[in-house]
């Protein structure tokens, strides 16, 4: 789809730029005055840089945002509320100009005929595909007020999840920072003064002093190297996660068997699988659409592949819990309560049960984590700092040795 490049005027006699995507100028047109803007200069973009304009233009969204948004249109659905009229009044009262733009649009295309959902399917990379399924399953069945509240009550858990295990890791990423600061500052400007004295005092060294001063030396003279090729080494191990499936898949394989990590891995995958789940049979999505949106919508390539697994199985006949037990990937616990909630036609009870044991555990796992961390860390420290004492005591004590013997 073409992307103009558009400067206007509005009803109060502002000056506006914005980038607009549309199929034709007809359609540009008909989108301005929908806006209630009078365009002065129209240009056509090369499609490219439209697109990464676009798509840096809408990370602006934070999920935050989009709670509030769906929190909105919970409400505007409920108080009967034209969809299309509410949402241009909606628009209009955010901060943010790209979700602003986006409801905006949404807004139009409601107005010109299109369906809600198909209206925001083109925000998918936005919204995310289960959010976009949702809806035109609320759509279709009339429940667009509970949808609106599910998906939104889901975003605010995410996002209470990962503001804790942030608030978690404030202090171990701290303490790591200023032990390798530290580390660094011994390294490379007091290990080499100890080094000088040592040598005009002629005193022998331990080989353990020397294995810390060659390391001192090699850090001092290659330090803007290091610290070069460690800034190096994470773009391309992003970059190759990124490009790379097979790559991305055996680090994710990694990530899971990493103490700690695992913890918390394991359980939000447990947790976004019986969340989403839940809201797509509520909705009463097919099973084998359910299992293939939660396979595009899972970022950890192990659990990809293991839904993938799930999706053709259950399409040969097996049963879920079936599935979950082939892949060797979920708890016995979860495969149990998922079987009983098939025999009994309860599955979103216990989908339901699961995803709120799982975000109890994690909950209590971010509480935790700086205590589960901190013995790491203190026995890190003590093991660097009983290196470096020892490597500097060694010749003190041999430099001691020597005056006593001279009396």
């Amino acid at each position: 789809m073409p992307y103009y490049q558009v400067k206007a005027v509005d009803n109060a006699g502002r000056s506006v730029s914005r980038t607009i995507e549309a199929e034709n100028d007809i359609q540009l047109l008909s989108f301005l005055e929908f806006l209630n803007l009078t365009p002065i200069k129209i240009s056509k973009k090369p499609e490219f840089i439209g697109k990464f304009q676009s798509l840096l233009h809408f990370r602006r969204i934070k999920r935050k945002e989009l709670i509030d948004m769906f929190e909105n249109m919970h409400l505007l659905v409920k108080s009967g509320v034209p969809l299309g009229a509410g949402i241009w009044d909606m628009a209009d009262d955010m901060e943010n100009p790209a979700i602003r733009d986006m409801l905006h649009d949404v807004a139009y295309r409601v107005q010109s005929g299109l369906s809600f959902s198909s209206a925001m399917k083109k925000y998918e990379r936005v919204l995310g595909t289960i959010a976009v399924n949702l809806i035109a399953i609320g759509e279709e069945t009339g429940s667009l007020d509970r949808v609106f509240k599910d998906i939104a009550d889901h975003y605010a858990r995410i996002e209470d999840f990962k503001s804790k295990v942030k608030q978690a890791l404030i202090y171990p990423a701290f303490a790591v920072t200023a032990i390798f600061i530290a580390l660094i500052f011994w390294l490379v400007f007091v290990l080499p003064r100890l080094s000088e004295l040592f040598q005009g005092l002629n005193v022998e060294l331990p080989g353990i002093t020397l294995a810390v001063l060659g390391v001192s030396k090699f850090v001092q003279k290659y330090i803007l190297w290091l610290t070069a090729g460690f800034f190096l080494l994470f773009a391309g191990f992003n970059l190759l996660r990124l490009k790379n499936e097979k790559f991305r898949y055996y680090t994710d394989k990694a990530f899971l068997k990493t103490p700690i990590i695992k913890m918390i891995l394991y359980n939000f995958n447990y947790a976004f699988f019986s969340e989403y789940m839940r809201l797509m049979v509520t909705a009463g999505v097919p099973l084998i659409d359910t299992l293939e949106t939660l396979r595009d919508s899972f970022n950890n390539r192990v659990f990809k592949r293991a839904l993938a697994f799930m999706k053709t199985y259950v399409s040969e006949g097996g049963s879920i819990s079936g599935a979950m037990k082939r892949t060797k990937l979920f708890p016995s616990l979860m495969v149990r309560m998922i079987a009983v909630g098939e025999e009994t036609g309860g599955l979103d009870d216990q989908l339901e049960y699961l995803s709120e044991y799982y975000y109890n555990k994690l909950d209590y796992i971010t509480q935790n984590i700086a205590k589960i961390i901190e013995p790491v860390i203190i026995m890190t420290v003590g093991a660097l700092m009983a290196v470096i004492m020892i490597s500097l005591l060694l010749p003190i004590y041999e430099l001691i040795s020597r005056i006593g013997q001279g009396f």
